[in-house]
């Protein structure tokens, strides 16, 4: 971009219309643009930036703030700017929100932001005008102006300011950018959009591929994950230790138990210790605290007897202050009766003067009196032109009703144009309405489908962890039912041993030495069962416990199929979620998404009848040529009238061609008339008037020598009372020991008495009380070992959570036993389904994560793509930074060791040849860090050139910094700038250093005056 022409009105601090013609200095390449501060300079950047982008240079500055305070009302704030960009050449105005004055009531009105941009190739630049200015590309619309700049430009605001415009303040904002802040400026400038799709694509193919695996595996590892198990070789084992685990865990629940109760006794004793160490603690800190304070309650004491002492000499010093109170009285009286004795002598002379004054002027009365003779013989001219004066006012009033009938029509007319305007704008306006209502409802109906998806995945979420629950209350009640058939299992195996050893003592009471034996036929009976044989009732208790058995034992089975159906729902309905997509967003962001969108439909209002406003317009165009015609003959009625008054206006100026022109009124000439009379009384009045003043100012000077005196008296009166005082005060200092300065410091603590006397006492009252208890607390845990309580709750904690889990583990383990077998087939099954799939998924996992910034890089594509291109940057911006810096400085990107050798992003270090290591670019002094941001926005610009063909810097500026650098680094900066030029671009310097307009003295000046800046061109 080359900027040809721009021209300022009523902008910043130009007043009216300034043009900056940049033709002579684009010619020289290198130019400047000088001038005091405050002066305007930035403002044309503001106006270059506002131009193109509809926003002015400085972030803190609003568009609606760019009027000139010294413009005229009736002037118009707007800017233009003609520029190049390769072969085509555009203008382009800009007007920001404005109050201007309305055409009637005397009030003001609200001007909108608007904008136009014309193509105005192959037109000279001294014939483009208002009436030509090339072919309209866009008109009026603010935002579409900025777009298409932006399209064509290849870059933005930000970007602008960037790489090509650098204002005041942010020269090394980007030197000084943050990696993400670098990589969102570099994203805009280069086009790696490409690479940005592609890591996307391959992002979500994999994430789809992905979230599939991910969803069946999550089901298997839930089903695992609910029976306590990581892996399906850990289910097999486990279906197999299960019997042998419920045996171990009910000694190990038993023993667990009288552990836990031991531990519990142990914390409550080490609880009570460890309460009297603590208060140990508190008691020798709080003593700590207070024996710290001692030092400085003793520098209490020694300000308070300061401040004692200070007091004890404050009624002579009381004195001495107002002693010196009544000599700077004395002295003030002194001062002013010597004015008034100077005033008084100058009134005298002047009154003198004055005297002499009137004297002189005594013989111009009589040419007065002559003057005034004159003007009265002018009464009688002015009584014959009355009846010309009656005709041109006659005329005045043809032509007034002539210019209302004009106006009237004229105002038609505009009307007539200003509803044609308003129509087509409202056609147009229409028509951009129907085709938002037409995208707003395409949009509507595709979110209609997302919030179905999304209602029909949320049910399907919701019916899973339904049957979670459902299966959770499954398994507990058949864990319950599991338990309950162990302890019938137990109770029937005690009472059918209980009625077989009843029946054994029974059989053993009839057993004979070598009878044969009923039940085994042996006729030895070494050991027969002994005790009395107490079998009443143990058959109703074997039968009561067989029958509840049988109770249990079906119970646990009844609950066992439930438990198995409600797991085969959980698992069906888990397959027909993994079936679905999951949405991208909630139902109820879509929910609020699709009404904002019906909000929208409902805001574009009810549809607008098109041919209905046709049809008004085509009959405003055909009223347009009647309301032209009555124009132009109100005009010509309007020209005669005119003509007609000016003729009677001439007639009644010969009548009076004698008598002058201010005095052509009755009411003007006896008003000159009775001036004249009056002048010469004033003049007499005042010749008496001096006489007088001479006489009083005589006698007021005698008086004001007579005060002089009497003040000089008193004052050297209380000078001699000041310094009795001070000789007495200094006696009474010396006596206490004091210098002056010593007695300022304690006489600052006089008011501090009472409170630092409070506070000593107080502090020897809380250190007793400290010690007091630190001596006891001492007592209580003499000859005591601190307990570890921390160790003994954590042990009591550990073996209460040991002893629950035994129990629990004890009470299911035999009800994991059946369910664990037939998991494991569904399972296993499972398993190898996913096993495909992610043989099939790895490639293209691999290639997603390596796009998506999961390498030896640790980069997204994207940003690797960027990085090679700031790697250029970087290169170009040295090729100037090393010759600025005289071979001693290179930018290079910072190396993360965090992340690995060779890992690199887009951060910045400065490499040091003095030192051979690399630095952080803050450490840069303030020239070097100018010089880096100057090497860096230059290679910036070229890379930026040409890896992007759209994009053209043709011209650069670059707004101050020049003051920070010595004599010797600016002639190397301003030699890469002529390097610069050198490769066919412009650099415009804006600096208030000498030697930069010495060495460049082709541009601009621009002075700053009381009505507002000015801008001149400077020739070499």
């Amino acid at each position: 971009m080359r900027p040809i022409r721009l021209t300022l009105r009523a902008f910043g601090p130009y007043a009216g219309e300034q043009v900056v013609d940049f033709r002579d200095a684009l010619g020289a390449g290198l130019f400047g643009i000088y001038g005091p501060t405050g002066s305007g300079k930035s403002s044309i950047f503001s106006a270059i930036s506002f131009a193109l982008f509809g926003e002015p240079a400085r972030d803190d500055q609003d568009a609606s703030t760019l009027r000139s305070d010294h413009a005229d009302p009736n002037c118009l704030t707007e800017v233009e700017l003609i520029f190049e960009l390769g072969a085509t050449k555009y203008l382009v105005r800009r007007r920001p929100e404005q109050m201007r004055p309305a055409q009637r009531g005397g009030k003001e009105t609200r001007e909108a932001h608007c904008a136009w941009l014309f193509d105005v190739t192959g037109i000279p630049l001294d014939e483009i005008t208002s009436e030509n200015q090339g072919i309209p590309i866009v008109e009026k619309k603010v935002s579409e102006v900025r777009e298409e700049l932006e399209r064509r430009l290849g870059y933005g605001k930000e970007q602008f300011r960037q790489i090509v415009l650098l204002p005041q303040g942010r020269f090394e904002k980007f030197l000084a950018a943050n990696t993400n802040d670098r990589l969102a400026i570099l994203r805009d400038l280069f086009d790696v959009s490409l690479y940005k799709r592609l890591t996307q694509k391959m992002k979500d193919e994999a994430k789809a591929a992905e979230e599939k695996i991910r969803a069946d595996r999550r089901a298997c590892e839930s089903r695992l994950e609910q029976e306590g198990f990581a892996t399906l070789e850990d289910l097999s084992a486990g279906a197999q230790q299960a019997q042998e685990e419920q045996k171990i865990e009910a000694a190990a629940a038993e023993a667990a138990k009288s552990n836990a109760a031991l531990a519990e006794q142990k914390l409550a004793a080490a609880h009570e210790v460890e309460k009297a160490f603590a208060e140990n603690e508190a008691a020798a800190q709080a003593l700590a605290s207070m024996e710290a304070k001692s030092k400085e309650i003793e520098k209490d004491k020694t300000v308070l007897g300061g401040a004692l002492v200070a007091r004890s000499l404050s009624d002579v010093d009381a004195v001495m202050q107002r002693a010196r109170t009544d000599l700077s009285a004395a002295s003030a009286t002194c001062t002013k009766a010597q004015a008034a004795r100077t005033a008084a002598e100058d009134a005298l002379g002047k009154a003198a003067a004055a005297l002499a004054a009137e004297q002189a002027k005594r013989g111009e009365s009589e040419t007065m009196r002559e003057q005034g003779a004159a003007l009265k013989r002018h009464r009688e001219t002015l009584s014959h032109a009355d009846k010309k004066k009656t005709a041109k006012e006659e005329a005045a009033a043809i032509e007034r009703d002539a210019a209302a009938a004009f106006e009237i029509a004229q105002n038609n007319h505009s009307a007539l144009v200003r509803e044609q305007a308003d129509t087509a704008a409202r056609i147009k306006t229409a028509e951009t309405v129907a085709g938002q209502r037409a995208t707003l409802s395409a949009a509507a109906q595709e979110l209609k489908s997302k919030l179905d998806a999304a209602l029909n995945y949320d049910r399907a979420l919701k019916a899973v962890n339904d049957a979670r629950g459902h299966v959770a209350d499954a398994r507990e009640d058949h864990e319950k039912n599991c338990r309950a058939q162990e302890a019938a299992q137990r109770n029937f195996d005690e009472a059918e041993a209980a009625l077989a050893g009843a029946q054994a003592q029974h059989l053993a009471e009839k057993l004979r030495p070598g009878e044969a034996c009923p039940v085994c036929g042996s006729h030895e009976h070494p050991a027969p069962a002994h005790g009395q044989a107490e079998s009443a009732g143990r058959d109703d208790a074997f039968t009561a416990a067989r029958k509840a058995l049988d109770g249990a034992r079906n119970a646990s089975a009844a609950s066992g199929q439930t438990l198995a159906a409600k797991e085969a729902t959980l698992s069906e309905r888990q397959s027909h979620l993994a079936a679905l997509v999951k949405p991208e967003n909630t139902v109820a962001e879509l929910q609020e998404h699709s009404a904002k969108v019906h909000n929208d439909i409902e805001t574009l209002g009810p549809a607008i009848d098109l041919e209905a406003l046709r049809g008004a317009l085509e009959r405003v165009e055909g009223r347009l040529p009647e309301a032209g015609a009555a124009v132009e003959s109100a005009r010509t009625s309007r020209d005669q009238a005119i003509t007609g008054h000016a003729l009677a206006a001439q007639a009644l100026e010969d009548v009076l061609a004698s008598v002058p022109e201010n005095l052509r009124t009755t009411d003007a000439l006896e008003a000159a008339i009775t001036a004249a009379d009056e002048e010469i009384r004033k003049r007499d009045l005042a010749f008496e008037q001096a006489v007088k003043s001479e006489r009083d100012a005589s006698e007021m000077q005698i008086a004001a020598l007579k005060d002089e005196q009497s003040a000089a008296n008193a004052r050297d009166a209380a000078l001699a009372k000041l310094q009795e005082a001070e000789e007495s005060f200094g006696g009474r200092l010396a006596a206490n020991g004091l210098t002056q300065e010593q007695y300022e410091a304690h006489k600052a603590n006089i008011d501090r008495i009472e409170e630092l006397q409070a506070s000593i006492e107080r502090f020897g009252q809380d250190l007793h009380a400290a010690r007091d208890r630190a001596a006891r607390a001492g007592t209580n845990v003499e000859g005591k070992d601190r307990p570890d309580v921390a160790g003994l709750s954590a042990a009591a904690e550990e073996a209460t959570q040991v002893r629950d889990g035994a129990f629990r583990r004890e009470a299911s383990a035999v009800a994991r036993a059946e369910s664990l077998v037939k998991l494991a087939e569904s399972i296993a099954g499972a398993l190898s389904g996913i096993k495909k799939a992610e043989d099939a998924y790895a490639p293209l996992a691999a290639v997603a994560h390596a796009f998506s910034g999961k390498n030896n890089a640790n980069m997204e594509l994207e940003a690797f793509a960027i990085a090679a291109m700031f790697d250029l940057v970087l290169a170009s911006a040295n090729a100037r930074f090393k010759p600025m810096s005289g071979g001693r400085y290179s930018l290079e990107r910072e190396r993360d060791v965090s992340k690995g050798a060779g890992k690199k992003g887009l951060d910045m270090v400065v490499h040091d040849v003095h030192t051979g290591r690399t630095r952080a670019t803050a450490t840069l002094s303030g020239g070097e860090t100018f010089m880096a941001a100057l090497a860096l926005a230059l290679g910036l610009s070229d890379v930026v050139e040409s890896v992007n063909g759209g994009v053209h810097l043709d011209t650069i500026f670059i707004d101050e910094g020049f003051g920070t650098l010595d004599t010797e680094t600016l002639d190397q900066a301003l030699q890469t700038l002529q390097d610069v030029v050198g490769e066919s671009r412009a650099v415009g310097l804006i600096s208030h250093v000498d030697l930069v307009q010495q060495a460049i003295p082709l541009g601009f000046q621009i002075s700053k005056t009381t009505g507002g800046s000015h801008i001149s061109q400077r020739l070499s």
